[in-house]
């Protein structure tokens, strides 16, 4: 079967940005082709580094790791919405009125285009757009057990109601995903993270797999 699919990861490496507080990325070579015939990179970084799922486990004590996570919910028929035009944290209204226009007969993976990627190279954190309070609600109502963002956060507000929204309902949140290269519409999501025991989230794959380059009904 012949499909596109599309890389929607942001990579790791000594540049990627991390949330504030968060470790910074340290790659150490511990050895080498030249001393050693072989390389080996020792890797410091949080969990929460690049593209990664958030597990219950990051607020709740006693929650969920990211290591027990159903990798099947983190699959499934996607859509994904563009709001990088608009201004100030993304509501509830303009996630009614966008997918009115592109909803998809039984998707229930939201992802959220927010940031000009015209104006800011894909691993920045500039011009990108939290999600309200309001606009996790709606998604909530709305049924749908995966949201992915490409920014650090799906909360604007620091008491991170969507946060405790989701992670209480077993609504999947990935962060930080590179939506550079992605139009609205209907795809396949699969997002695979790593499989960290006892953890509070993971760095992840993730990609999307194109509906109109093969033969499946949306």
């Amino acid at each position: 079967m012949h499909f596109k699919v599309i890389d929607i990861t942001t990579g790791i490496s000594k540049k990627t940005p991390v949330y504030e507080g968060d470790p910074i990325p340290v790659f150490e070579k511990v050895s080498s082709i030249e001393k050693d015939g072989f390389m080996v990179t020792r890797l410091n970084i949080g969990t929460h580094t690049g593209t990664h799922v958030d597990a219950p486990l990051h607020l709740y004590e006693g929650g969920q790791s990211v290591a027990d996570i159903d990798s099947g919910s983190l699959m499934g028929k996607a859509v994904l919405l563009d709001l990088s035009l608009g201004e100030g944290p993304v509501t509830d209204v303009e996630l009614e009125t966008a997918y009115r226009l592109h909803s998809v007969k039984g998707s229930d993976v939201l992802l959220i285009k927010t940031r000009d990627y015209s104006k800011c190279p894909a691993e920045s954190l500039e011009s990108g757009r939290l999600l309200a309070a309001t606009a996790g609600k709606w998604i909530f109502d709305n049924g749908f057990r995966v949201v992915g963002v490409d920014t650090l956060s799906v909360d604007e507000d620091v008491s991170l109601p969507n946060h405790h929204l989701f992670l209480s309902n077993n609504v999947n949140i990935v962060e930080y995903l590179n939506l550079k290269d992605v139009n609205e519409g209907a795809y396949i999501f699969i997002c695979l993270p790593l499989k960290l025991e006892g953890c509070d989230g993971a760095p992840s794959r993730a990609i999307l797999m194109d509906v109109n380059s093969f033969d499946i009904h949306v």
